[in-house]
């Protein structure tokens, strides 16, 4: 997809230029073989709740976001139909920040830590991408924070809505000749929509960025983050959420659900230039989270996980008419989980203690080469996957194991300029996704690795054709895609073992479909628009006695269309209508459970005062204008028909951000 400026002011819109990083060379996407969207966030967090990141992603076609309003279980991004299936966090898309990776080696990711506040950019790669990024890339979404600054700068902001939600942050930007200092601090909470779902977040980063030389810099960031509660309310019937549907589940506020995390992050990163062509960059990193969960299940339903994570990535750039690449990422993952009795609410007796360890080690090589009015891309990993548990509770037997899961992963793609405002361009590319350690240690046996989970391999094409018009802002996307994948992991309820998640490989599925994306200015005026046509099937798929073949895989809408309408008065009054229309999925494997279509709109003001040297921005938020009545979240495979999470009706938020 082309590169394009999202639901802000025209001014932050720039056609002629967009350069890319996403695919490890940088590069104008007007010459990328790829579908990537590029996206500024400076001017629209004036006007942002900043409570999601589907508020950021949502309007790129191909994305679908779920679970936004339950933060004990994490949003659910889907982009392409991969990821639909995560019990919790990001799972199958490789997520970066500031060019260092928060997804694990496993290929989870959380957002809890995510400093939605300070975004910059966004770029994000749809399709298989493994051959850049190893494990868990059906898709990438790169964000990168405001390191960089004119001037010295605070930013200071209170905002409140429905629910209770209330955010607070203070956010200050020193500059000091070549060096760059921010500091962040912040709280999210609110109450919830439903009952048994209050949530809080407390925020605090730290980030130096130094520009060393013409030629090198350096950047250091802390980052640390208290959850000390984000409560679950669970799944209910269609018969219960039409009675209430701000009701919890009973079980839920029974067994007391609820996580509690804590999570703390040091990186740094290095570039230099050695001359115009050679280049070298670099990052480590450390990271440990805390994390204490209840779940309504009595034997083992209290959690205990210790995570440490830490990573070292380098990689070297040549820049002549060959663009290459060549790098290298290791990452080590450390779980110490603990399983106790979860006595409703009282934690009682320990039944499994055990270590995982998943250790990854991926080298890569990139190509770029441009021809005339062609460029040609490629790329190749090999990622080596060492995954071990170590068993410490051996009252019911020693149930220690390793695995290896190597895999190579190639990616070609041809662009091809049709004229000054065109161009076309063909990819395909292999992709691999292993199963998680959580997803590994929910053994129906009760201890121990799954063994019977295999890796997901994908196979990903797709065609895509831009028009584009930098006189007049606008520009027109048309992408055809196809993935077809084997051993699919997907989560499943055992009536034997009720309220527990565990996972089994589904023989092969598909995922096609197009995706259109366009956006047209007229003066002050912005309409922007994406729609998603999908078609997401089982190929083969036998579950004991129950044959899937032909059936759509749970979880993802058929159909995807948003229209955004924005426009900026002479003085500075901005204004925003959303409208998003959802199409229809089913709950269930056996597509027996159907879920309807449903349409929200939703709206945004804003008003700019200057007053001395300070700048006042009060704004307000009104979402799902109309009261909708839909779910935010849909529990896959649930068993007793409790796949329902409804979403709240009309909600509104406002605030002041005052910047200094």
């Amino acid at each position: 997809m082309f590169g394009y400026s999202q639901n802000f002011i025209n001014d932050s819109i720039n056609l002629n230029e967009v350069v890319v990083s996403i695919t490890k060379i940088k590069d104008s996407i007007k010459k990328s073989p790829f579908s990537i969207s590029s996206t500024d966030y400076m001017d629209f967090q004036k006007n942002a709740q900043q409570f999601y990141l589907s508020e950021y992603i949502e309007r790129n076609p191909g994305i679908f976001i779920s679970n936004d309003n339950n933060f004990a279980q994490d949003s659910r991004i889907s982009i392409r139909g991969f990821g639909s299936r995560a019990n919790f966090g990001i799972r199958g898309i490789k997520l970066i920040i500031d060019g260092v990776p928060e997804t694990t080696p496993d290929g989870q990711s959380q957002i809890d830590n995510l400093n939605l506040e300070i975004i910059q950019n966004i770029e994000i790669i749809k399709g298989t991408s493994s051959s850049l990024y190893g494990n868990s890339s059906a898709g990438v979404i790169k964000i990168k924070s405001l390191t960089e600054f004119n001037k010295n700068f605070s930013k200071i902001s209170y905002s409140y809505g429905s629910y209770n939600q209330a955010k607070k942050q203070a956010f200050f930007g020193l500059k000091n000749n070549n060096s760059f200092y921010t500091i962040l601090v912040g709280e999210t909470k609110s109450e919830g929509y439903r009952n048994f779902s209050d949530f809080k977040n407390s925020n605090f980063n730290l980030n130096f960025k130094k520009n060393i030389s013409k030629e090198s810099w350096i950047n250091i960031n802390f980052n640390i983050v208290n959850s000390p509660y984000a409560y679950d309310s669970g799944g209910l019937t269609i018969a219960e959420a039409n009675n209430d549907r701000k009701k919890a589940r009973d079980r839920n506020v029974q067994y007391k659900t609820k996580e509690e995390v804590n999570h703390f992050k040091f990186n740094s990163s290095y570039g230099k230039n050695f001359n115009e062509k050679n280049s070298f960059s670099s990052y480590v990193f450390i990271s440990k989270r805390n994390f204490n969960g209840k779940t309504p299940v009595k034997n083992g339903g209290a959690i205990k996980l210790n995570r440490n994570y830490w990573g070292f990535g380098a990689n070297y750039n040549n820049e002549s008419k060959f663009k290459t690449q060549f790098g290298i990422d290791i990452g080590n993952q450390n779980d110490a989980r603990k399983r106790f009795i979860n006595n409703q609410g009282i934690i009682e007796s320990l039944v499994l203690n055990q270590r995982e360890n998943f250790i990854n080690t991926g080298i890569y090589l990139v190509n770029n080469f441009q021809l005339d009015k062609f460029t040609i891309s490629s790329g190749i990993r090999y990622d080596i996957n060492k995954i071990e548990l170590k068993d410490q509770y051996l009252e019911d037997g020693n149930s220690s194991d390793k695995i290896k899961l190597n895999s190579l992963n190639p990616s070609i793609g041809i662009n091809y300029k049709l004229s000054k405002n065109s161009r076309i361009f063909i990819n395909t590319s292999s992709g691999f996704e292993t199963p998680t350690l959580n997803e590994y240690s929910s053994s129906p046996i009760g201890t121990g690795f799954n063994e019977e989970l295999k890796s997901q391999r994908n196979m990903g094409f797709e065609i895509g054709i831009s028009f584009f018009n930098s006189k007049r802002n606008s520009n027109i996307d048309l992408v055809y895609f196809e993935t077809v994948s084997n051993d699919e992991v997907l989560s499943y309820e055992d009536e034997n073992f009720p309220n527990q998640k565990f996972y089994n490989n589904a023989g092969k599925s598909k995922r096609e479909g197009i995706e259109i994306l366009g956006f047209y200015t007229i003066n002050k005026t912005i309409i922007s628009t994406s729609f998603t046509l999908g078609k997401y099937i089982f190929k083969e798929f036998k579950d004991n006695v129950n044959d899937y073949k032909g059936n759509k895989i749970p979880g993802i809408p058929n159909n995807i269309l948003t229209v955004s309408l924005e426009h900026k008065t002479k003085n500075n009054l901005f204004l925003n209508f959303n409208f998003k229309n959802t199409g229809s999925m089913f709950a269930d494997n056996s597509n027996s459970v159907h879920i309807n279509k449903f349409n929200t709109l939703n709206f945004k003001m804003g008003k700019e005062f200057k007053f001395y040297k300070s700048m006042i921005y009060p704004f307000l938020i009104v979402n799902n204008i109309f009261e909708e009545e839909y779910f935010d979240n849909i529990r896959i495979n649930a068993l007793a028909g409790r796949y329902y999470e409804p979403a709240p009706k009309r909600t509104i938020f406002g605030g002041i951000r005052i910047s200094l």
